[in-house]
């Protein structure tokens, strides 16, 4: 499996973010888009893995990620990731073979690209300011980046979108994890 060298931001002012990537000669390679996914248990390793099918409006991926440290850093997760033809169909193929659907989710997101070296993604999550994810080829690209855009890498998040929930709307984790919609109209409230 790959790992996937990728870290998260939380509540970014996008703006002067945009602003940032332009002046290190960034591209937008995604204009702001309306994604939508179907998470489903992976039932030999519930609590750290998942399975996600990912209609990104230009493309339709299927995703399998694994946190595979105690710890987590940028080298803990995991990734296998494969382009699909039909966002139902590989729904229902995960359906037939018993899988469990946790979640359905929306979101927003807009994909910069700075000299073929890094992927920035701004992404807009129900309930959620705005944040960043920062990924690319390894470690030392991603922490290059974060510095170059003004990110203090000692306050990256690496695994999921719910730790921002926690962070901002002191949900917990797995609360979030175990709702079963997770849109802009069925938004994730305190509780």
């Amino acid at each position: 499996m790959k790992t996937e060298f990728e870290v998260v931001f939380s509540n970014i002012n996008r703006e002067k973010l945009v602003k940032d990537i332009i002046k290190l000669n960034g591209i937008c390679t995604k204009e702001n888009t309306l994604m939508k996914r179907i998470v489903f248990e992976n039932p030999l390793n519930p609590a750290k893995s998942y399975l996600r099918v990912r209609d990104e409006w230009d493309k339709i991926t299927c995703t399998y990620k694994e946190e595979s440290e105690w710890i987590l850093d940028i080298h803990s997760i995991k990734e296998l990731e494969t382009q699909v033809n039909d966002f139902d169909v590989m729904v229902s193929i995960f359906k037939k073979v018993w899988l469990r659907q946790k979640s359905y989710q929306e979101t927003y997101r807009e994909v910069w690209q700075i000299n073929n070296e890094i992927e920035i993604m701004i992404d807009l999550w129900p309930g959620l300011k705005p944040y960043v994810e920062i990924e690319g080829e390894d470690e030392e690209i991603v922490i290059k980046y974060s510095k170059l855009l003004g990110f203090n890498y000692d306050e990256a998040i690496f695994w999921t979108s719910f730790q921002v929930y926690e962070k901002e709307l002191w949900l917990s984790i797995d609360y979030i994890n175990n709702l079963t919609e997770i849109t802009f109209e069925k938004i994730p409230l305190k509780y």
